[in-house]
């Protein structure tokens, strides 16, 4: 999809394209706020109250309950005709510092020129400028220019009398030396230097305050933040990671909203909304937009599962329910209906050597998933402690920032289908591992309580099953010919004082088709799950970081991981539900010194 330069216009053929971003991009890495690198531009993705009116609407109950909206918009692309590519989605240009290759010349991009003749032809040929590569933020996710005159005079301008409107500054590359050393900001009025040696430390932008700047959200003031900003800025590079974090929810549509009725509901619903309280409009409505509904259901019917649909829109819903109702439904085995097109699946024989401790193998033979954006963060993933020094004045209302400045009843999303596999473990089995192992992850537990990672459900029972997940994923990639970064997984483990759960799902999902052609699900077949397995087991049983990797109890970020490193059991970051952290190889295979630590030590 096409990406375009400003906000709301009348006439959107004024707007520049600057560069092309797939659908799903705009829900995680180039959401809302993200930078983005385009061939002529770098460019920041607006906010989501800039998006088209015209963007579809996507519906998943389960998920509008758990994050409270009225439902959620998929970015909108234009219909091309005549190979004509329009705009779709606006962005801003962003960083506004701009330099020239040749010369060094360093100022805001509009002080070179018009729009469309942006060069520099001080003193030479006219050369293309350049987006400056160093930012400013804060953990409240403010964003601005770095700011290269305070930098090269050290705060202090009392020997500079540079008008800051004038092209004063010049960024230097040197030769003598590589790094941060090499790039050296110059002020030619009063002829200081600096290199930007040291900028990228947590202290360096001391004394220079933030300002509150909202780029995604434009660069009038009107568009700061209200709030003032006590957070510490910190320098950051245009194309690090720590720029933005996209903060994700999804949900599986699940009986009975994926069936062909509230399929068709949700579709329409905003055509009957309006009518809920006024039983007679509401029948004359269903009358005139659900002809085929009529075919096969009567009015009362439909008004009974709108009114379900409705009730239970305004209860309160957690990631724990959403959870456990998924489970229950992946429990029943065998769910094949032909008026559901968007959730099949079939129970598969348990091979023989795996049936005390597996209780279930569930093939996936249809999903559809909804991943919705809900905020990011900056500089570090998780939701700040603001009690915590070096994240002192974080003021964000709620775990995220928002991807607007105004209160939206919508998120953006997208939609996919997809595949897998479910594994119900044995739940005696597993209950009496958990047992005599609990006190063994005391330890992991100790460091989860000073980390930022956030786990509601942690147990020994949740490093089993996460751990064996991640082994699986790794296994079914190596000899399937699957991407391990094209699968995913979704993790069942019991809640505080709640009905047991002990399941896996490993799946696929993409935007279009590619999701379920059945690949995946093969492997779930007695004959190639079998051989998965044991040579799962194997495999895990000794790798080539061993003994140091078997043997270690902190490993990892913050220490949240015991025998788990990139030799054995790690997965690319967008496969792990828990970023890569819970995990302990021993909990499947057991140690050198203690076999009796893994679950499934008697079959290897």
């Amino acid at each position: 999809m096409a990406i375009k330069f400003g906000a709301k216009n009348k006439d959107n053929k004024t707007r520049k394209i600057v560069g092309r971003l797939r659908k799903a991009q705009l829900i995680t890495t180039f959401g809302n706020g993200a930078i983005a690198n385009m061939p002529d531009h770098s460019i920041i993705i607006a906010g989501s109250n800039y998006w088209s009116s015209r963007s579809p609407k996507i519906h998943e109950p389960n998920l509008e309950r758990m994050l409270r909206v009225n439902h959620f918009k998929e970015p909108f692309v234009s219909d091309s005709q005549d190979n004509i590519i329009k705009p779709d989605i606006p962005a801003f240009r962003f960083p506004y510092y701009h330099f020239c290759p040749k010369c060094g010349l360093l100022m805001p991009y509009w002080n070179f020129g018009s729009e469309g003749k942006r060069t520099c032809n001080n003193g030479h040929q006219k050369t293309n400028i350049v987006p400056s590569r160093f930012m400013a933020g804060c953990v409240n996710g403010h964003l601005e220019d770095f700011p290269y005159d305070w930098w090269v005079h050290n705060g202090n301008f009392k020997d500079c009398s540079a008008d800051k409107r004038q092209g004063h500054l010049r960024m230097i590359f040197s030769d003598e030396t590589a790094g941060l050393e090499h790039i050296i900001i110059k002020c030619t009025i009063c002829g200081k230097t600096r290199s930007m040696a040291g900028s990228m430390g947590k202290e360096a932008l001391r004394g220079y305050y933030c300002s509150g700047k909202r780029p995604w959200l434009g660069s009038k003031s009107e568009h700061n933040d209200p709030i003032s900003c006590k957070a510490q800025l910190r320098t950051v590079q245009r194309d690090a990671s720590n720029v933005y974090f996209p903060i994700t929810a999804s949900a599986l549509t699940i009986p009975p909203w994926s069936n062909k009725l509230h399929q068709e509901l949700a579709v329409n619903f905003d055509k009957i909304e309006d009518f809920l309280d006024n039983p007679k409009k509401l029948r004359n409505a269903i009358e005139l937009h659900f002809d085929s509904l009529l075919e096969k259901h009567s009015i009362d019917e439909i008004i009974s599962e709108i009114t379900r649909f409705n009730d239970e829109s305004t209860t309160k819903y957690s990631k724990q329910n959403l959870l456990e109702d998924e489970y229950k439904v992946f429990c029943m085995g065998d769910y094949d209906k032909e008026d559901d097109l968007q959730f099949k699946i079939m129970r598969a024989s348990v091979p023989e050597f795996l049936k005390d401790f597996i209780d279930d193998v569930v093939l996936v033979k249809r999903l559809r998933e909804v991943l919705a954006l809900r905020g990011f963060r900056r500089l570090i993933p998780e939701t700040p402690d603001s009690e915590n020094p070096n994240f002192k004045g974080y003021h964000v209302d709620g775990d995220c920032i928002p991807l607007s400045d105004e209160k939206l009843n919508w998120l953006p999303a997208i939609e996919m289908l997809g595949e897998g596999i479910f594994i119900k473990i044995n739940e005696n089995k597993l209950s009496d591992w958990e047992i005599k192992n609990q006190n063994h992850y005391l330890k992991m537990k100790q460091n989860l309580k000073h980390s930022n990672i956030e786990c509601e459900n942690f147990s020994a029972r949740y490093v089993l099953l996460h751990t064996l997940s991640h082994l699986l994923i790794r296994q079914i990639s190596f000899e399937c010919g699957y991407s391990s970064a094209a699968i995913k997984e979704r993790l069942y483990s019991t809640y505080q004082n709640s009905d047991a759960m002990s399941g896996i799902l490993i799946y696929t999902s993409s935007s279009d088709s590619d999701g379920s052609l059945g690949g995946l699900v093969r492997n779930g077949l007695p004959k190639s799950f079998e051989m998965i397995f044991r040579n799962m087991l194997n495999e895990a049983a000794w790798r080539s970081s061993d003994p140091i990797c078997i043997q270690s109890k902190s490993q990892g970020y913050d220490s949240l991981n015991y025998a788990a490193c990139h030799a054995c059991t790690l997965l690319p970051e967008t496969s792990c539900e828990m970023r890569n952290c819970l995990l302990d190889r021993t909990s499947i295979v057991g140690n050198l010194n203690d076999k009796s630590i893994g679950l499934f030590r008697f079959i290897l």
